[in-house]
């Protein structure tokens, strides 16, 4: 028992033994390694330096610099954002034609000046849900068809009430607001929608007359019925011959025109164009943060080859110290 308590003692001496060397190797390996960049510092420094301002020229070189942006919310109306949408989406191209700029009332050098303009809707579900809710009244197929994940879908976006003009602008110019203002003249100049909005303002008109008359009428025999609630005047005359109005269906007309008024006063005090303009925004300067890709991967790819290349170079006049030993 002796003998194989001592030979443990043994084995676990050789352990410690063997970790310890592990560990001390190890930690001259890491001061080498800071005794190498110490001597190296000033090298390492010049190359900190010069990454940097390489990666700060590109930077400031692509799309890192300052960026001018102008964003407009505008409400399509009379079923006018595919139009739009379509019309936007088209502008880079028709930017080439000179001709089309002149109508535009532009300048090349405005249009140039432009390096990218998008036009996105503001996603609300609460629109989507309020189409989808009028168009299918079967609850199964209204489920179908609804998709969370689908909200900026182009199919969705004629649900959505208000969108936005993106325009970004490569420079600050003091005529780049023109450009956004020429461009929603242009699409509210259409001939079609003019024609559709001139109709729907005149049926509008018509229709707020009837409508108020009709509720002046409600509203007198109201009146008359309350003082001769047991008389019926012969001078009002309704459609339904059957029976004689009651006063809480006459009531319930009188609400359900009260808002018709209401959306037929705001069609014509608020949508007398091709749409509304919610947000009409500035121009702002948006700089990106110079700390991203370019600044810090110039520096760190020189510093990894820089490092790669000594320890090759170690590495090499190790095996060949070796390959001599051997000999």
């Amino acid at each position: 028992m002796s003998n194989e308590n001592y030979n443990e003692e043994i084995d676990l001496m050789q352990i410690f033994a063997m970790i310890k060397n592990g560990f001390r190797k190890f930690l001259k390996l890491i001061v080498s390694v800071i005794l190498f960049y110490k001597k190296k510092a000033i090298l390492f420094l010049i190359l900190l330096i010069v990454g940097l301002g390489i990666g700060y020229f590109i930077d400031q070189n692509q799309d890192t610099k300052d960026v001018y942006v102008q964003e407009v919310i505008i409400e399509p109306k009379y079923n006018s954002t595919e139009y739009i949408y379509d019309f936007i989406d088209g502008l880079e191209d028709n930017f080439e034609d000179s001709l089309f700029v002149k109508k535009l009332g532009l300048e090349i050098d405005l249009v140039e000046n432009i390096k990218e303009i998008s036009f996105v809707p503001i996603i609300r579900a609460e629109d989507v849900l309020s189409e989808l809710h009028e168009e299918y009244q079967d609850k199964g197929s209204f489920i179908e068809v609804y998709d969370e994940k689908l909200l900026d879908e182009k199919k969705y976006r004629n649900f959505y009430k208000q969108h936005k003009l993106i325009v970004r602008f490569k420079s600050i110019d003091n005529n780049n607001k023109k450009v956004v203002k020429n461009i929603l003249g242009y699409i509210k100049s259409n001939d079609y929608f003019k024609e559709v909005l001139d109709l729907e303002l005149k049926q509008a008109t018509i229709a707020l007359a009837q409508n108020k008359e009709s509720l002046r009428f409600i509203n007198e025999y109201l009146t008359n019925l309350t003082k001769k609630p047991i008389q019926n005047d012969s001078k009002f005359v309704f459609a339904v011959e059957s029976e004689s109005p009651t006063i809480p269906s006459l009531l319930k007309q009188k609400e359900e025109l009260i808002e018709i008024i209401k959306e037929e006063e705001k069609l014509l005090a608020l949508d007398k164009e091709v749409f509304s303009v919610v947000d009409y925004g500035d121009i702002i300067s948006n700089r990106k943060m110079l700390l991203g890709r370019t600044l810090l991967i110039i520096p760190l790819i020189l510093f990894g080859a820089v490092s790669l290349f000594f320890f090759l170079k170690y590495l090499s006049r190790t095996i060949n110290n070796f390959i001599r030993e051997e000999e």
